[in-house]
């Protein structure tokens, strides 16, 4: 079986950067992503405008560990967990995976990476190829990057994935139609698993799933990273999922963090009061203490990513807004334990 290729020893890889910015347990680091995507019009598609899916994030992501994005739909987490495969290149900003800026790496040396990085989306069906049976889906990636010698040797390999997630294997020859939500989804994770990657970006991987198999799939996620060191970048919307899997949350708002820290410290002191409106719309299993707290009612939709406000960006639907929010964006503050928000009204600045 090939080995794994340390990217820092490959030719014409760039240098790490600032030690005061890398952090020594960090496999990725996201420093001000930004990505715009062009709105044209008529026959000369001509650019009217952008719509800013992402704009201007910054976080790490450690190595082992899980981090959570969460938000409305429409406010830019898939967008983000493509730019950091590099599915899509960022409008600008940049992204260093193991301490090396991933723009700079040559396209070469990226298809020999895509063995690292995988990515789980939300629908299985749609993902897996209905022509291909499972042997041949699961195969591909070894098959892409040579990953074995010779065909009893694949056929080993896939089965062990296959038994890896509670599949099993006597079922390879079968194709996706013939197994459920919750079966393709295992497929999906053996699929992802069968090039022995260290990051995962698991896009609404258990939305589409019945709240039973959802607990059998996160469980099933979480015993494989604790078994494989894997790292996960987890985006979703159910709050109760996020908080479960996630070491460090991410709440995101039209293309930009309002607030980020760890899973226990967001849902336990969320300080925003975006994060405060989602978390008390989150349902709760004991229904006295659902009846007993407060329910924070956003008015109003999100606005386009075409024409953001101006100011803070929540500033149209928050309850506490005043003309500075209007005017002016509230930096990424720490007020404490490693607790960021960009909120005028709870840094104090």
């Amino acid at each position: 079986m090939a080995q794994k290729l340390n990217f820092l020893e490959m030719p014409g890889a760039p240098e790490r950067p600032l030690d005061n910015v890398l952090e020594p347990d960090d496999i990725m680091y996201v420093d001000d992503l930004k990505m715009h995507f062009p709105v044209t019009k008529g026959l000369m598609k001509r650019t009217v405008g952008v719509v800013k899916a992402v704009d201007g994030v910054t976080f790490h992501v450690k190595r082992g560990q899980t981090l959570g994005i969460v938000g409305e739909s429409g406010s830019g987490k898939s967008t983000i967990g493509n730019c950091l495969l590099k599915n899509i290149i960022p409008t600008s900003g940049n992204i260093y995976y193991e301490g090396n800026n991933m723009k700079d790496i040559s396209t070469h040396a990226l298809q020999r990476m895509r063995k690292d990085l995988q990515m789980i989306t939300q629908d299985p069906f749609a993902s897996l190829d209905p022509r291909k049976n499972i042997m041949q889906i699961v195969s591909e990636g070894l098959r892409i990057h040579k990953m074995f010698s010779n065909k009893e040797e694949m056929d080993d390999l896939v089965v062990r994935q296959l038994e890896m997630v509670g599949i099993n294997p006597d079922f390879r020859f079968r194709y996706p139609h013939e197994f459920s939500g919750g079966q393709r989804q295992r497929i999906s994770i053996a699929r992802a698993l069968a090039l022995q990657p260290k990051f995962i970006v698991c896009d609404e991987v258990v939305s589409a799933l019945d709240v039973s198999i959802q607990a059998q799939i996160v469980n099933l996620m979480m015993k494989l990273q604790e078994n494989m060191n894997l790292t996960y970048v987890f985006i979703g919307h159910d709050l109760s999922v996020v908080r479960y899997i996630s070491n460090q949350v991410a709440v995101l708002y039209l293309g930009k963090i309002m607030e980020l820290t760890s899973s226990d410290e967001l849902y336990d002191h969320p300080l925003h009061p975006y994060t405060k409106a989602l978390i008390s719309a989150a349902p709760i299993p004991n229904p006295i203490v659902d009846r007993k707290r407060e329910r924070i009612l956003l008015k109003g939709e999100i606005p386009s990513p075409i024409n953001p406000p101006k100011g803070c960006n929540f500033c149209t639907r928050c309850p506490y807004a005043d003309q500075r929010c209007r005017e002016e964006e509230p930096e990424m503050v720490d007020v404490g334990s490693n607790h960021l928000v960009a909120c005028h009204k709870v840094s104090g600045k």
